[in-house]
């Protein structure tokens, strides 16, 4: 019998969970949520005996997508936690396991069910063109591409291809305000800190030409 993953999604995250498009392209400012909600659905495909990678830029990066994972999957019964190898595996076999896209090659060989791309807009496309949509392939894998932006690159690209009538893709861009459990001061302070252009990308999400 498959495992019940407790969430407790807010409105913008329970949006993005609930769209039934393969790809989703997440443009999310700080705080937002993108973590947690990326980390629910990879115990989620777990859980229903699947198995789900999160995917980050680096291997030190890849301690953010870590960190609940472990968390969670160690309060769930009969889990197992494997540290070393960065991977939960939950009864039935259903396994999550954060990898690096630092070496894209490295990434090759599995067949996924799900993948997060955790803040692919700082990692190499080749990483997802070459490695990880191939690995989807045998399985009818889905994948969800959360990040801040990053200027125009392939992110942005992607976001672009979720806003066509492609119904395969479907982009999403929430800004750090539409997480209710952040004060709206906090917010209204870190704007006055910081450099116009930067805080319309990291807290607004949005998309600056270099």
């Amino acid at each position: 019998m498959p495992v019940t993953i407790e969430a407790k999604p807010h409105k913008g995250q329970a949006e993005v969970h609930n769209d039934l498009a393969r790809y989703r392209v997440l443009s999310g400012g700080r705080r937002w949520g993108k973590t947690r909600l990326g980390v629910l659905e990879c115990l989620e495909t777990a859980a229903a005996f699947g198995r789900a990678w999160w995917i980050a830029p680096s291997y030190k990066m890849g301690s953010v997508g870590w960190r609940p994972i472990s968390r969670m999957g160690a309060s769930i019964p009969s889990a197992e936690v494997k540290h070393t190898e960065r991977m939960v595996t939950l009864p039935g076999g259903g396994t999550v396991q954060v990898r690096s896209a630092d070496d894209p090659d490295s990434l090759r060989g599995e067949g996924l069910d799900y993948c997060v791309m955790d803040e692919c807009a700082f990692m190499q496309e080749r990483a997802w063109q070459e490695a990880i949509r191939p690995a989807l392939s045998d399985r009818n894998g889905r994948a969800l591409f959360i990040s801040t932006p990053k200027g125009r690159n392939w992110f942005w690209r992607l976001h672009q291809r979720g806003q066509s009538d492609n119904s395969d893709w479907q982009a999403f861009s929430f800004p750090t305000s539409d997480n209710p459990y952040i004060p709206d001061h906090e917010i209204e302070a870190a704007g006055r800190g910081m450099p116009e252009r930067i805080f319309a990308q990291e807290y607004e999400a949005r998309f600056i030409e270099d």
